[in-house]
This record gives C-alpha cells, sequence and structure tokens, in this order.
C-alpha cells in the first residue's frame, strides 16, 4: 500500500489514520525506513505509541485532523491513506497538496458486530464515489484503492516479492512488528472473537 499503491519517497509527507493500530504501526515503521514524514491521527492515550514509531500524533478526539495538518506542513501532505472512506475520506482529499494522492483501502466502518453496518456501508460507497468525482475535477491530485482480494490474485509476484523484502527486514532487526498476544492454533476461534478488543494493541499470532 505505502510503496506499490502511494509510491511514497524519501522526503514526502504521509497522514495516516489509526497511527496507533495493526495498520497505522506497520506504516510507521516502514516510513521510517523509506524516508517519508508520517502524521497520524490517534487517541491522546496512544500518543507515546506514534512518536516512539518517528510519527507525529493528532489527536482526532479533540483536534480537527485537516486544520492541525495545514498548521503542520502548510500546504498539507503528499499521501493520505485512509480505511474509512466517507466522508472522512473527502476530508482526507482536501488534506493532500497538489500532486498528492488518497490511497482508500478496507472498510474499517461498515462491519459492527460481526454484522453488516448497513448505514455506514451506504456513506461508504457515497463518499468515495464523491471522492472519486471530486478527483476528476481535481487532476493534481489522485485517488488510489487499494484492495488486497484483488491484488493478491492479479499480482501474486508483488505479494512474494515484498513478502521476501519483510521478512529480510525482519531478519535483519529493522521492523518490529506489535504483537498483543500468541495464541496456540487450537485457539482459533478465541483469536477471532478477540479481534475487536486487540485492534489498538497489535497483531495476535497463531503458534503451530
Amino acid at each position: 500500500m505505502l510503496h506499490r499503491a502511494a509510491q511514497a519517497k524519501s522526503g514526502e509527507s504521509v497522514l495516516v489514520h489509526g497511527a496507533a493500530g495493526r495498520v497505522g504501526t506497520a506504516v510507521l515503521e516502514l516510513a521510517a525506513l523509506a524516508g517519508p514524514r508520517v502524521y497520524g491521527t490517534a487517541s491522546a492515550s496512544d500518543r507515546a505509541a506514534v512518536e516512539r514509531l518517528g510519527g507525529v500524533a493528532i489527536d482526532y478526539c479533540n483536534e480537527d485532523f485537516l486544520a492541525r495538518l495545514r498548521d503542520l506542513t502548510g500546504d498539507g501532505v503528499d499521501i493520505a491513506l485512509d480505511p474509512f472512506a466517507g466522508a472522512i475520506a473527502l476530508r482526507s482529499f482536501r488534506a493532500l497538496r497538489s500532486g498528492g494522492r488518497l490511497v482508500i483501502y478496507g472498510r474499517q466502518n461498515t462491519i459492527a458486530d460481526g454484522r453488516k453496518n448497513w448505514p455506514a456501508v451506504f456513506e461508504w460507497y457515497a463518499g468515495t464515489a464523491a471522492v472519486a468525482l471530486w478527483s476528476l475535477l481535481s487532476p493534481r491530485r489522485r485517488v488510489r484503492a487499494y484492495r488486497v482480494q484483488k491484488l493478491r490474485i492479479r499480482h501474486q509476484d508483488w505479494f512474494q516479492e515484498d513478502f521476501g523484502a519483510l521478512l529480510e527486514l525482519l531478519r535483519a532487526d529493522k521492523i518490529h512488528p506489535v504483537v498483543a498476544e500468541r495464541l496456540s492454533l487450537t485457539e482459533a476461534r478465541r483469536a477471532h472473537e478477540m479481534l475487536d478488543r486487540t485492534a489498538a494493541t497489535g497483531k495476535l499470532v497463531l503458534v503451530p
């Protein structure tokens, strides 16, 4: 997502929502190696975790992330990584400077209590369509979608190459994935039940 979809370069700036979450912490670590400056939305209680990984924390509960970004950067960021889409994606798009890229991934708000959250589903599609239309009217800024389900079929070579690169970084002690808990493979069901409760504390690892 960071390198193939957003094509992040050293010296650029990146906004990542949910910077203390599972995807957010991975983005912070990989961006620290690649060179972009990362601004991450997180709760006040997670500020230290974001800053420890080199990000600039923005308290989404008490700060307007768009206004705060403009204060920090002057003209916005080069890249925004947005798992929410909908109305938030519109604001993420506005956070881009000229030449910026918005990458929409996941559907974080469309599932609640294990079921489809239909109002959020409709908002996701409406907001995403609005962002796509807005991008046509603002050709200097682009919108891209990152969907693992499709990419892993069309570009298995990408995933093989990237997985190998990640393993090399791990062996070299350059990345440190955040692990919330290790469980036996026989506890897979309990691990699924725990996912919502551990969203902001790291990955669950199933050990064969």
